[in-house]
């Protein structure tokens, strides 16, 4: 039961909020999120700030060599790296039974979300960990209250994003979504072939109708420039 579900328990005095908030940290799916988050429930919210979809990676989560490889693949330097990974630093004190996550289904969250549950599998967290489903343009919730058996993610972050293959299981993540981040990667993929078949088109209409096919990608305006100058021809 997460923060959203303990909000009624604690209207019905059931629970002190103090020692609620104390137990349970919320992980969004970015800072956009987080805010509203915070503004609308409170508690102990911080977000998940990656784009594990772009750029290689590396099987130890975090570790130096990970964080050094993971600047230079989003073209930042360590220091500004390090100052986004606030879900990592809240996870060190091992104050919180409870995780409650919140992610979209579209390819950029799932691959954030499932960097993650491969990190708490590595650091072998034992606590309780749900899952809230949102529409990233509405917040809204879509699905919420989902279990997450942690166990498999390490395997799966290693076949997705190291060995870039298809897994024969996703668990709680969306198996479409993951689907198109080969898709995405791919030269004979729909955003590439969009870029391909439309190079004549100036770039920011370009990068508009890249924007309007991409809703289940969760492509960035800047992912989208990404493409274009890697397909565009000349």
């Amino acid at each position: 039961m997460c923060y959203n579900a303990l909000i009624k328990t604690v209207l019905c005095g059931k629970v002190d909020v103090k020692e609620m908030n104390s137990k349970i940290l919320n992980i969004t799916n970015g800072e956009y999120f987080n805010r509203y988050f915070q503004s609308k429930f409170g508690g102990v919210a911080v977000p998940f700030c990656e784009a594990m979809m772009d750029g290689d990676t590396l099987s130890d989560i975090y570790s130096e060599a990970f964080i050094r490889l993971r600047a230079r693949e989003l073209n930042v330097d360590c220091e500004t790296y390090r100052s986004k990974m606030q879900a990592y630093d809240a996870l060190q004190d091992g104050a919180y039974s409870t995780l409650c996550l919140w992610f979209g289904k579209d390819t950029f969250c799932q691959l954030n979300l499932l960097t993650l549950l491969a990190y708490l599998e590595q650091i072998g967290y034992k606590g309780k960990v749900e899952l809230q489903y949102i529409n990233d343009e509405t917040f809204e919730i879509v699905e919420q209250n989902v279990e997450i058996k942690l166990g498999a993610y390490k395997w799966i972050y290693d076949t997705v994003l190291i060995r870039k293959q298809m897994p024969s299981e996703v668990g709680v993540l969306d198996a479409k979504a993951i689907g198109l981040y080969f898709d995405y990667l791919s030269a004979d993929g729909l955003l590439a072939r969009l870029v391909i078949e439309n190079a004549d088109m100036d770039k920011m209409a370009l990068v508009r109708l890249l924007m309007e096919n991409s809703k289940a990608y969760g492509l960035s305006d800047l992912q989208a420039e990404k493409l274009i100058d890697v397909y565009r021809r000349g």
